[in-house]
């Protein structure tokens, strides 16, 4: 299914026909120079030519060439909510006036890094040349920072020549002054479309979220300056000179300079964006080896297989050292003084039909290896590049690729024997270049239980997991593949505990598609989000419904119900509604908070407040956020990122804030808002992010649909949890308890952790995190333990819970309302 925003189309389409109409009406469709068809460079302005996605705005700005096409959004909407002027739109050329699909969600220069303060918005932009050699496009807007008194100017410049496929970008920020910018984090930004993304070279886990660490200039890394989205029929770089800092994960990835700017000057940046019409990089290393005046020689050779002849268009991978500094802290890659340094991919290359291959590499030190989809790689060749001589590797003999083999993988529960959904990672020999194999696979929906995994020669562990880390343990089964077998293997999940039974379910409330900047078919996101034993599915894709009917589908055919929901992007605060209509009309992030909530609200819809401490998070923004802070939302997000240990971990924020907001309702100050557990997975195959990772367990009496769900949530008979579980007996969260001054109050409620439960607490009006009213420890049981808290409240009050696991995950219940009565 091609991926699509499609969100802004009906909105935008009576005007969009009004404005092709008068243009029909005028005589030519586009402005565009007069010259023939598929000569050298040409500028259409106006809807986007290119297929797939919706541009209609009469001000955008298409330009295009013999290799590629590109729309810079002048009049549409950001995608993200920030300032316009940015590129949606990016396709190959199929040939003379024949636009390919759009292959890019967007790429854009970022002032500060996803800080939404202060963006203009709107941009003007500029044709500064329009010849069939070159096309010049320039976007001027201001950005004014938290609490400065001047903006400042940002002008960002495309330019496009004949018969190139590289867009040349150049940006220069000036501040006016008089106040002094620091430690501003701008550079380009490329969210793709495409299934797999890799880079910065140095970064050795491109699919861990980092956030700011140090690659390329900052570790004296030359090559650390690219991003790659790709498939196996094309491949986008973007690359930044001078690339100092990284953030990104598996939907899109930013590079940086870190810099402080004062009154009067300017700093610039300059960045490329290569279309290779085919899925490597070995193309861009020889722009860079252009632009960059870099010694180089010439690789060629040919690949066989093992069975002797020659393999058509085989992948050559080539590895290098690597480096960049940062610090995993579980969940993510944070800045640090940390090196790491290691060999790993650097580039890539699709060989000829005959078996041949033949690339150009820089001077230095490499590992090559060859490899197919289904194959094992051949052992690798160490070679050094000098200057000017060129090498021949051949593999054959013992360097032969190798026909692999599959592991038929069958998943059931330990105690009934029956199929059950599972989530299986692969450690061991696993394809660099993605298309060619996977590390994560899902047992089918059809066949339930059952997965076939095809693999190369080698030995492996999979991971099997069925509701981990909640209701089971993960069951490791190990396999040695041979050329051309076929395995049977077989795991048995031990489910050790059955929350439904206690009237318990559990709803990721925050998933997203293959939409935007996600990376998950439905059909994944339903086998995702059953192996994680969740209840009901449910996804929230940006500024879009268009998936809602397809996750339903695959829901329905397994008979499991669906809660389809909406995040709303604006630049300044992203909100979750739930539920929403069916494949209707979204609410357009372009409104005001108010009006977003209203909209919601109109539809009996709840509104989330998504990763409010985040850069892009209402609670980060409220000063700025268009129409100004709202109170009227309803829920308020924790996200896995969260860590009690850091005082500014942004969950750690929210859940401080919402713990205030909870004491501001008990002396009438604002409603009463109740936590909510959403992952914001975007790539159910990520090993450190996926479906479920926390989630949102309620208690619904009677049947079990997405409206008793929701009525659940709503009422704060709920709590968020990465793997504890509670379940309170003579109390309910979100519920009231009544008593007399100056008595005591038990409060008793059983706790279970597959993992061993660590500690419970419990907190109250007043208290910090990290400071409960008191703690209590259970040194990693297994049982579900039974506590009684007794506590004697002498104001209206409120008491909630933190269950910790062995393994430092969390649970986090919404409160217990107290009242104290004469």
């Amino acid at each position: 299914m091609q991926k699509k925003r499609s969100g802004m189309f009906w909105s935008m389409l009576p005007f969009t026909l009004v404005a092709l109409f008068l243009m029909a009406a005028c005589g030519k469709m586009y402005s565009s120079p007069a010259y023939e068809s598929g000569e050298g460079v040409r500028i259409v302005k106006g809807p986007s030519p290119i297929e797939g996605d919706v541009l209609n705005h009469p001000d955008d700005i298409t330009i295009y060439n013999e290799h590629l096409a590109l729309t810079i959004a002048v009049g549409s909407p950001n995608f993200w909510g920030m300032t316009n002027g940015s590129i949606s739109n990016l396709a190959v050329m199929e040939g003379p006036g024949q636009f390919g699909v759009n292959i890019v969600n967007d790429v854009e220069f970022l002032v500060n890094s996803w800080t939404a303060s202060g963006g203009s918005l709107k941009a003007d932009a500029k044709i500064l040349q329009n010849t069939p050699e070159k096309a010049v496009v320039q976007t001027t807007s201001t950005w004014l920072g938290d609490g400065k008194a001047n903006a400042l100017d940002v002008v960002t410049t495309y330019t496009l020549e004949k018969n190139s496929p590289v867009v040349k970008m150049h940006t220069r920020v000036f501040n006016p002054g008089p106040d002094t910018y620091t430690d501003m984090k701008s550079g380009y930004s490329m969210s793709g479309l495409a299934a797999y993304m890799f880079g910065p070279f140095g970064y050795h886990t491109p699919d861990v979220r980092a956030r700011n660490i140090h690659v390329g200039k900052n570790v004296d890394e030359p090559f650390g300056d690219f991003v790659v989205s790709y498939t196996k029929d094309y491949a986008i770089t973007l690359q930044m000179d001078d690339t100092e800092i990284y953030r990104g994960t598996t939907g899109y990835k930013d590079l940086h300079h870190n810099y402080d700017l004062a009154p009067g000057q300017s700093r610039d940046f300059t960045g490329e964006l290569q279309v290779i019409p085919q899925g490597h990089t070995t193309p861009f290393m020889v722009r860079m080896i252009e632009k960059k005046e870099l010694a180089s020689a010439e690789v060629s050779g040919i690949v066989r297989s093992d069975d002797g002849n020659l393999y058509p268009n085989p992948v050559l991978v080539v590895e290098r050292k690597g480096r960049f500094k940062g610090s995993f802290d579980g969940s993510q890659n944070l800045p640090s003084n940390e090196l790491h340094e290691e060999i790993q991919p650097f580039i890539w290359h699709v060989g000829e039909a005959d078996g041949s291959f033949a690339f150009t590499l820089p001077v230095g030190d490499y590992n090559i290896y060859a490899i197919a989809a289904g194959y094992t790689a051949s052992k690798p060749m160490a070679v050094s590049v000098k200057e000017g001589k060129n090498i021949s590797l051949n593999f054959v003999d013992d360097y032969t690729i190798v026909q692999g083999g599959e592991v038929v993988m069958h998943v059931t529960d330990k105690a009934t024997g029956n199929p059950v959904d599972a989530r299986i990672g692969v450690d061991g020999p696993v394809p660099a270049v993605k298309y060619l194999g996977a590390r994560t696979y899902f047992t089918d929906l059809e066949s339930i239980g059952r997965v076939v995994i095809p693999l190369a020669v080698g030995d492996f562990t999979f991971h099997v997991m069925s509701g981990a880390d909640f209701v089971s343990l993960p069951e490791e089964v190990r396999a040695t593949v041979g050329s051309g077998e076929t395995l049977q293997r077989s795991a048995a999940i031990e489910t050790h505990i059955y929350p439904n039974l206690y009237n318990w379910y559990s709803v990721d409330l925050h998933h997203h598609t293959d939409i935007g900047d996600g990376n998950t078919s439905p059909e994944d996101l339903v086998k995702s989000q059953l192996a994680a034993r969740l209840d009901l599915t449910f996804v929230s894709d940006h500024d879009s419904v268009d998936n809602h009917l397809a996750v339903k589908e695959f829901s329905d055919a397994r008979m499991v119900g669906m809660i389809p929901s909406l995040e709303v992007s604006p630049g300044w605060g992203h909100l979750n509604i739930l539920p929403m209509p069916l494949n209707g009309k979204i609410i357009e992030p372009s409104l005001n908070v108010g009006e977003i909530i209203a909209q919601a609200h109109a539809m009996n819809a709840l509104v989330i407040v998504a990763h409010p401490y985040t850069d892009y998070g209402y609670f980060n923004n409220r000063e700025i956020a268009p129409g100004g802070y709202d109170p009227n939302f309803d829920l308020i997000e924790l996200q896995p990122t969260i860590d009690l240990s850091k005082a500014n971990n942004p969950d750690t924020k929210t859940l401080a804030k919402t713990m205030e907001l909870w004491t501001d309702h008990l002396a009438g100050k604002n409603k009463a808002y109740y936590l909510t557990g959403g992952s914001d997975t975007h790539d159910v195959a990520s090993p450190t992010l996926y479906s479920g990772m926390i989630r949102t367990y309620a208690k619904v009496e009677g049947k079990l649909t997405p409206a008793s769900f929701i009525e659940a949530v709503a009422k704060g008979n709920s709590y968020a949890s990465m793997g504890p579980l509670f379940f309170p007996s003579n109390m309910e969260f979100g519920g009231k308890i009544a008593v007399k001054a100056g008595s005591s109050l038990k409060l008793n409620l059983d706790a279970f952790a597959v993992n061993g439960l660590q500690s419970v607490e419990i907190y109250t009006s007043g208290s910090e995190i990290g400071s409960p009213v008191e703690t209590k420890t259970f040194n990693g049981s297994v049982k579900r333990e039974s506590l009684t808290f007794t506590v004697k409240p002498e104001a209206a009050t409120w008491y909630n819970f933190i269950a910790r696991d062995m393994k430092g995950r969390i649970a986090v219940s919404n409160p217990v309302w107290v009242e104290v009565k004469p």
